[in-house]
């Protein structure tokens, strides 16, 4: 019985280039509700939180209608902003392309909401590369969630590429490689992977190094 060679992505920072949607989308939204706007700085460090962390730790309040009020509005500057806007990495595509070709499962699992994952996904046409597509569940972490998918798909072994410690990790408690995107939102976090890669064209080469070495 062949392996499953199984290969989970997180999305923003890994595989698509979420400053070019949500610089715009948050200071939209907080000048819609009286707000000031914060630098891209402030709002690309915090990108890899679920959405209501992002709205919390940007306007620094936890009051539950202010936080509705502009998560719902950020939703509806992202669902613009993605079809205006929206960039994968160089290379995404045809990457995709390949491995997918050459027999890999591939998933992605996203702490992003429900709206703006499947935004992406329909886009870029990523039902015809990935078997699952998974966003932000309450009450289920990354690394659960990524356990979920290597039982779904009876993985010994995967690789999982992000560049967050969140993704590090759901890597590490479900006994999977990591690759580091040192190109995504933390270099810091990307560095505590097992791998690391400095763009799309290297984490294909880590991939296929693996593989060769009859990783999976």
């Amino acid at each position: 019985m062949q392996k499953t060679k199984l290969v989970i992505f997180d999305l923003d920072g890994t595989l698509f280039r979420t400053e070019t949607v949500d610089i715009d989308a948050f200071n939209g939204a907080f000048r819609q509700n009286g707000f000031p706007e914060r630098t891209a700085e402030e709002i690309l460090a915090m990108i890899g939180v679920p959405l209501e962390g992002i709205c919390t730790g940007l306007l620094g309040t936890s009051d539950r209608q202010v936080i509705e009020k502009i998560k719902s509005d950020v939703i509806k500057l992202e669902d613009i902003l993605i079809e205006e806007k929206g960039e994968l990495y160089l290379g995404v595509i045809d990457f995709l392309k390949r491995l997918k070709r050459e027999g890999f499962t591939l998933c992605i699992c996203s702490n992003g909401n429900e709206e703006y994952v499947l935004k992406i996904a329909e886009k870029f046409n990523f039902q015809d590369y990935f078997e699952t597509i998974w966003f932000e569940k309450a009450g289920i972490t990354k690394s659960q969630a990524v356990g979920i998918l290597k039982q779904k798909y009876q993985a010994d072994k995967f690789v999982m590429v992000g560049d967050r410690s969140s993704d590090i990790n759901a890597a590490k408690d479900n006994d999977g490689v990591s690759i580091g995107a040192l190109y995504g939102f933390s270099i810091e976090e990307a560095g505590q992977a097992d791998y690391k890669a400095e763009n799309i064209a290297e984490v294909e080469e880590i991939i296929r190094r693996l593989d060769g070495g009859s990783f999976f």
